[in-house]
């Protein structure tokens, strides 16, 4: 999107390198896909790091300038020694969200490093009219406030199957298993709260059709289209923590469409001034949820400033393009400051 508006000249090349990371977790083996370098002006080395949890990958923060992470962490960043920590930046909220033109560029990857069916990556770099299928381009992943629509409560989780991987470790087993718990009390107690006002349940699955079967919402719901359609018509969505206390994709898709959030307390740092009040309401139990639930439903100038504020701050952090050049206009500016210190 940067080089097709004229803000930066973009040219790429195949890289096959293996991420390293101090920790051996399991989550951590298969964590390359989440990375990416860059150079800015032929000297900048910057790297961008989207993966879910706040680990660090070391080989990539000694070989750069700037790593801007995803789930920025300022505890463990603080732990870091100065020369290391003071090159780590937050990326910002991260969501999957393709281009709504032909992109050349993906078309190349795809031929090229092969790290998905070659057909597959032609068709989301050259169906931008999703003729053939249904993928999130950008016009479709986008809307401006709707502060006088029927205050309607979404809420649509995954489950996760704890033993599902014999691998895992029982730190993790347990993650999942309390995820799953508390995301169920909170459809349940939102459904208690707002009846008719509230679209919510879990993705089906084998283990959440055997958990909770109470739960389960029609597979027609949880479709890519089906569920962005849903989240049109629902001025007020229901955020939670992710794996590895990752803010979640879902986040950002509601800012992107303006929407009237609700999420639980933010375990990353983002860019900008996103904060609680502002651009959510934020709550810490099911019984706070469905609080924050009923009063979004009651009061419809919060609604209304929660929609504005997120609107505002998408255009500014958020939209693909605007994330991007915040990151390469951040490390230019520190670059250019360090020469002339």
């Amino acid at each position: 999107m940067l080089h097709r508006s004229g803000v930066i000249r973009l040219s790429q090349e195949r890289r096959r390198t293996k991420t390293e990371y101090a920790s051996a977790a399991q989550h951590l083996r298969d964590g390359s896909h989440a990375h990416l370098d860059a150079i800015i002006d032929g000297k900048i080395k910057i790297h961008f790091d989207t993966h879910d949890g706040e680990d660090i990958a070391t080989s990539e923060l000694d070989d750069c300038d700037f790593y801007f992470k995803r789930s920025y962490l300022p505890s463990l960043i603080a732990t870091l020694p100065p020369e290391q920590r003071n090159r780590i930046e937050p990326l910002g909220l991260n969501y999957r969200v393709l281009p709504s033109s032909v992109d050349w560029f993906a078309a190349r990857r795809g031929v090229s490093l092969r790290d998905q069916p070659v057909q597959r990556a032609l068709r989301e770099a050259f169906d931008v009219g999703n003729i053939l299928g249904y993928k999130p381009r950008l016009g479709l992943m986008e809307s401006p406030p709707e502060p006088n629509a029927e205050p309607r409560v979404l809420f649509l989780a995954a489950t996760y199957d704890p033993y599902d991987d014999p691998g895992r470790t029982p730190d993790k087993i347990e993650e999942r298993i309390s995820i799953n718990e508390t995301r169920a009390r909170y459809i349940r107690l939102l459904k208690g709260a707002l009846g008719e006002r509230f679209t919510g349940g879990f993705a089906g699955s084998a283990f959440a059709s055997k958990q909770y079967p109470d739960l389960i919402v029609p597979a027609s719901v949880t479709t890519q289209a089906s569920y962005i359609a849903t989240m049109r018509s629902h001025p007020i969505c229901v955020a939670t923590t992710g794996l590895h206390g990752s803010i979640g994709w879902k986040l950002a898709e509601y800012v992107a469409f303006s929407k009237a959030i609700m999420t639980e307390k933010l375990r990353y740092r983002v860019t900008g001034d996103f904060g609680p009040n502002r651009n959510y309401l934020e709550f810490a139990s099911p019984e706070d949820c469905a609080a924050a639930a009923v009063r979004l439903v009651e009061d419809g100038d919060l609604r209304e400033r929660l929609m504005l504020n997120n609107a505002a701050y998408y255009r500014a952090f958020v939209r693909p393009d605007a994330l991007v050049a915040h990151a390469l206009a951040r490390a230019r500016g520190v670059a250019g400051e360090l020469a002339t210190a």
